[in-house]
């Protein structure tokens, strides 16, 4: 049969219900198996997803939430290194190494100095601080808390106005919006295997401090965060503006701050802190959080 033959037998018999689909029942008279519409030689497009990358505020909220869903521990025992020069010289006076055992709820901690691994010498207590006289730390610290842990004064006088809670996030119909209540990402980019944020205070500077902050793009765990801090000048009130930065370790799961390299904006003093022999302690004697009795435990004093 020839291929007019073969027409003309087809629109005999399908009739004018088969109007609608004729093409359909040509197609299939002549063999064809390809999709209708298409051309000869042309295979169908593909479909496609484009995967859309997070924005600043989902990797801030999402940075967030990752390193607060950890639990910390409510004890720390730690060592830390402390070394620093001056103009590139390096500083014995002001260098050390110090064994702490502290308790995360206050960050009270009992401290000794260290030689060789082993706390000697008097015992003495200390509130461990970000932007304070002493050290920073602890390695367990929660590194987006307001000012990095400084004590506020209150004046009890002055109305008292609540801030804006971070959590939870405000919900729209359905859909979650990240909004930062502390800092504002004006940047993002891609260091390695890090989304590189940078952050400025929507208000306070003294309080908010984080200047950049660099979160795993897998884990969105961070890796490490440069925060502005002071140099204090003995236990006065002189102090010079200090850049810190952070450098974050892995700890059984748990993300711990394992460096800090913190240079004053003048370029004199440089300081390393170090946190090693990081441990938890189930338990610790409520007397090294009480400086009254350390007279009477000085030879209980741990080492």
């Amino acid at each position: 049969m020839n291929p007019v033959r073969a027409i003309a037998v087809v629109r005999t018999f399908a009739g004018p219900r088969l109007r609608r689909t004729g093409s359909l029942v040509l197609l299939v008279a002549f063999g064809w198996t390809g999709p209708v519409g298409a051309r000869a030689g042309e295979l169908p497009p593909a479909s496609t997803t484009v995967e859309t990358a997070p924005s600043g505020a989902q990797i801030l909220a999402r940075a967030k939430e990752a390193f607060r869903a950890h639990a910390r521990p409510p004890f720390v025992a730690y060592t830390v290194v402390r070394r620093d020069t001056r103009n590139g010289v390096p500083d014995f006076e002001d260098s050390y190494v110090l064994k702490v055992w502290c308790r995360t709820s206050d960050r009270s901690a009992l401290t000794r100095r260290a030689w060789r691994g082993s706390g000697y010498g008097s015992i003495f207590n200390i509130t461990v601080a970000f932007d304070g006289y002493v050290d920073p730390g602890p390695p367990t610290a929660d590194v987006f808390e307001r000012a990095l842990f400084t004590p506020r004064l209150v004046k009890r006088s002055a109305p008292q106005v609540p801030e804006p809670s971070e959590a939870p996030l405000a919900v729209i119909g359905g859909v979650v919006v990240a909004s930062d209540y502390d800092y504002q990402v004006t940047a993002v980019e891609s260091d390695g295997t890090d989304w590189h944020l940078r952050l400025t205070p929507r208000r306070d500077p003294s309080r908010n401090r984080i200047d950049d902050l660099w979160v795993d793009r897998t884990t969105y765990e961070v890796t490490r965060m440069r925060v502005r801090d002071h140099l204090y000048l003995g236990f006065s009130s002189q102090s010079l503006d200090d850049e810190f930065d952070v450098r974050f370790a892995d700890h059984d799961g748990l993300p711990l701050i394992a460096s800090i390299h913190g240079r004053t904006v003048d370029g004199v003093f440089e300081t390393d802190y170090t946190f090693t022999d990081v441990s938890f302690p189930p338990s610790l004697p409520p007397w090294y959080f009480t400086p009254q009795l350390y007279g009477l435990h000085h030879a209980d004093a741990p080492s």
